[in-house]
């Protein structure tokens, strides 16, 4: 049989097509330079829809603009559509346009609107390229090859966009400052591909289409793909007496969809209570600096002119409660800033993933089990043929004996005692170790041999279980990472057990600052007071001294009454470590809206093909027919 691939390029199709584009009209950098500007009182609007025909593999035999210029204004005017043509004729219009080195001209008379539609060829390089290839019963063949044919058909749609960009593209990373990076993409392009299948030739279709519509016996698949720059569809199927419809793809400038990236602004706002809280705990460390600094012991040491210094004594306690007063109010600031945060954590539950290296373990215990009781077994055995041997050695001293009696007394009972005990201790023995002769191939020591070596197999089962187990033990931790940072900063505020040991929080520090301050108004006012009991001044200096330790260990860690405890700057170190992690991501962020938002600038820029008027506006779209695959008549 011969065949052919039909080519139907006729009016009807061309209609169709036509219906088919205007299903989606988007905005498409100008290829063409535009020449000729609109006069001055008229609008000027140049849609234009590019039809290509092209073989059944994607081949492009022709390119056909049909443009549709949409004039406002009134009076007459001279029309110059730029762009690399052929060919041009008017539709529905009886003014032929002039071809010019330029484009296509026309002079027109306008009165209020006028609508002017032409046609023309192209040579122009098109922005996208298909390509279809076909395979029958999992191999490729020629299209025409499959025309009448019988089997499994696959075919595969390939649409590469051609518009590749490459730019700088700048943006503001999370500490506000600009930042520069050289970003690649593709002008935009929604290209969905349209497969009509006959349902009568085709049975069990494997495809994945965004959109399917019925019309009688046809099933249209329609795919939807945005190529940056390339991207394949495909569909396959059972086929009996193949034909193949046209398969037409449209392609329009614009986005697929934008992605949601308004996360950024609630990492942002984490990232500044996180920078907000280190600079009050940097605040703190440097006012506790500060006040354990004021404090100089050897200033108190000789007090034998305590009457003279008193007034500095007093004047000290002083400046010492304001600098704890000032702390305490540094203290109540972070606290709050510790609730926000803290608030954000609650709440988080990822304890499914700490299950896994507890079920090895458990499986690995089971194994453990099994291999316990064959060990057992083995020890049974062991004892069987203890007790067998003992039964063999007394059965080999009675037949010993049955033969010597039957050696000094011969006759029937004594020669058949002695051999009943003979082949009695060949079947003990064939018990303990097998003898083929007597059909037991394998004795109680085989038995025990292998329940030692399948011992030795679940051992090992056992061990690679355990490694297993270990060895995803960080899983556990996965699961941990946010209730730590919650318990940590819980731990921070309110105080609790860190490495075994109870450690004071925030709210313990500002309730002992508040009690410092009070107890220092105190000893001020006691001092004032009781001027004349100078004895308890001389513990004086190694009270201050040991406040003043404690004051730098709560700064910058150290020992307090004999236990090490992380200071101030640790806080700081982990809160700055967070708010590192934060701004990459927020930059990451900040990066792909930048580039999504030069994408849809792009997508809007590119509006027309060949070219449009000067100070016009536009539209265009592509629509791409691929032969379809039908048997010669």
């Amino acid at each position: 049989m011969r065949t052919r691939i039909s080519r139907r390029t006729g009016r009807r199709s061309l209609t169709s097509v036509l219906l088919a584009a205007a299903i989606v009209i988007a905005t498409l950098p100008a290829v063409a330079q535009n020449t000729g500007a609109v006069p001055s009182g008229f609008t000027v609007h140049d849609d234009e829809t590019v039809y290509v025909v092209a073989d059944a593999d994607g081949t492009v035999r022709d390119v056909v603009v049909v443009d549709w210029l949409r004039v406002e204004g009134d009076g007459t005017l001279t029309l110059l559509d730029p762009g690399e043509m052929s060919a041009a004729e008017a539709l529905e219009d009886d003014i032929e346009p002039a071809l010019t080195e330029l484009g296509a001209e026309w002079e027109l008379d306008v009165d209020g609107r006028r609508d002017f539609f032409y046609r023309a060829d192209t040579e122009q390089e098109l922005p996208v390229s298909v390509e279809a290839v076909y395979y029958l019963d999992g191999k490729p063949v020629e299209p025409d090859a499959l025309a009448g044919a019988t089997g499994r058909v696959r075919i595969e749609v390939t649409v590469t966009n051609k518009l590749q960009v490459t730019e700088e593209a700048t943006y503001t990373d999370a500490d506000g400052i600009p930042r520069t990076e050289e970003v690649e993409y593709w002008v935009p392009m929604l290209a969905p591909v349209k497969i009509d299948i006959d349902g009568k030739r085709f049975l069990n279709i494997e495809a994945d289409p965004e959109i399917v519509s019925v019309t009688g016996s046809t099933i249209s698949h329609t795919f939807m793909t945005f190529p940056q720059p390339s991207e394949t569809i495909s569909i396959e199927m059972d086929g009996t007496d193949i034909e193949i419809d046209p398969i037409i793809v449209s392609v329009f400038p614009k986005m697929a969809g934008s992605p949601d990236l308004s996360i950024a602004d609630d990492l942002a706002e984490l990232k500044e209570g996180l920078d907000g809280l280190t600079l009050l705990s940097e605040g703190h460390r440097q006012v506790l600096g500060a006040t354990a600094e004021g404090i100089d012991t050897a200033q108190l040491e000789g007090l034998a002119n305590v009457d003279e210094g008193f007034g500095q004594l007093v004047a000290g306690t002083e400046e010492l409660e304001s600098g704890a007063s000032g702390l305490v109010t540094l203290l109540d600031g972070q606290i709050a800033y510790l609730d926000g945060i803290i608030g954000s954590l609650q709440g988080q539950d990822l304890s499914g993933v700490a299950r896994v290296p507890a079920a090895l373990a458990a499986l690995a215990d089971g194994v453990t089990d099994i291999r316990d009781g064959v060990d057992g077994l083995v020890a049974l055995l062991g004892g069987q043929i203890t007790y067998l041997d003992a039964i063999s050695a007394s059965n080999a001293s009675l037949e010993s004996r049955a033969w010597a009696l039957a050696s000094a007394s011969p006759d029937a009972t004594t020669t058949a005692l002695a051999e009943g005990l003979s082949a009695q201790g060949l079947m003990l023995g064939a018990l303990r170790d097998g003898d083929q002769t007597l059909g037991l191939p394998y004795g109680l020591n085989d038995t025990r041999d292998s329940l030692q070596e399948i011992s030795v197999g679940l051992t090992g089962v056992a061990g690679s279980l355990d490694d297993l187990a270990t060895a995803s033990r960080p899983l556990e931790g996965l699961p941990a990472q946010f209730d730590a940072l919650e318990a940590a900063l819980f731990t921070l505020r309110n105080g609790g057990l860190v490495g075994g040991r109870q450690f004071p929080g925030l709210v313990t520090t500002r309730a002992g600052l508040s009690e410092v301050v009070t107890g220092i108004d105190q000893v001020g006012t006691g001092i004032g007071t009781a001027a004349e009991a100078l004895a308890p001044l001389e513990e004086l200096p190694a009270m201050l001294g040991e406040l003043r330790s404690v004051l730098l260990a709560v700064a910058d860690g150290g020992a307090i009454r004999g236990t090490q405890l992380p200071g101030i700057s640790t806080t700081i170190e982990g809160l700055g470590a967070m708010s590192a992690g934060l701004s990459g991501g927020i930059d990451e962020l900040a990066m792909g809206q930048e580039v999504v938002d030069r994408m849809e600038l792009a997508a809007e820029g590119y509006d027309t093909f060949l070219g449009k008027p000067e100070g016009a506006t536009g539209e265009v779209r592509f629509i791409i027919k691929l032969d379809g695959i039908e048997p010669e008549e």
